[in-house]
């Protein structure tokens, strides 16, 4: 893992509040849609428009579909009953499985919740993943943020790469990575993220 060399290609940071399916999605899928599931497909769509559909995902989201779970709770509790579509959709991998038969894109994804450190295990899955990937974390709860990029292992993406990041080893005393800090370190902001698990520095 030590000297890894990656390639970071558009990354895209969520504005507070900002949410605008993107126009390809057709109408009636565009109206089932969730909160999250709409962030998660402005994002990947930002970084990966006009891409074959041959990278690989990791979603990770801390705390999921949470008010969707909650709606369908209060629904059951009420009723006996829950919406076969609506319960379809609160999986966790809704949004990337949505995301992969709407884009056909036939390649694996993943999706990560590891409480606190989720954005630490979701960066870790996509790092580790060989090829072309995208990596994006999404909150529905906590403010409506979220971050996105494209990565690929060095001489896979060399046209129009952002910039390339070299992965080493963690620190064990580190604390959880936030998702302000990699979208610090996406934009700029920042040279170097530092997890328990992994090092990346920007080059």
């Amino acid at each position: 893992m030590d000297g890894k060399l990656l390639n970071i290609c558009r990354a895209r940071i969520l504005a507070e509040g900002e949410a605008a399916v993107p126009t390809f999605v057709p109408p009636l899928h565009r109206r089932r849609l969730s909160p999250l599931q709409q962030r998660f497909f402005v994002l990947a769509h930002a970084v990966t428009e006009g891409l074959p559909r041959d990278y690989a995902t990791v979603f990770a989201s801390e705390d999921g579909e949470d008010s969707l779970t909650r709606r369908l709770t209060a629904e059951y509790r009420e009723t006996g009953e829950v919406s076969p579509m609506r319960f379809s959709t609160s999986v966790y991998n809704a949004a990337p499985g949505l995301y992969s038969i709407l884009t056909k894109n036939h390649a694996p994804y993943t999706a990560v919740a590891a409480g606190p450190e989720t954005v630490d295990c979701g960066l870790l899955e996509a790092l580790l993943t060989p090829g072309r990937r995208l990596w994006a974390q999404v909150e529905e709860t906590r403010g409506g943020r979220g971050a996105a990029c494209l990565m690929a292992d060095e001489g896979d993406l060399p046209e129009g790469a952002s910039f390339r990041a070299r992965m080493s080893a963690g620190s064990p005393d580190a604390e959880p990575l936030t998702l302000r800090e990699v979208a610090d370190f996406l934009t700029g902001g920042r040279m170097a993220l530092v997890s328990r698990y992994f090092a990346l520095e920007r080059l």
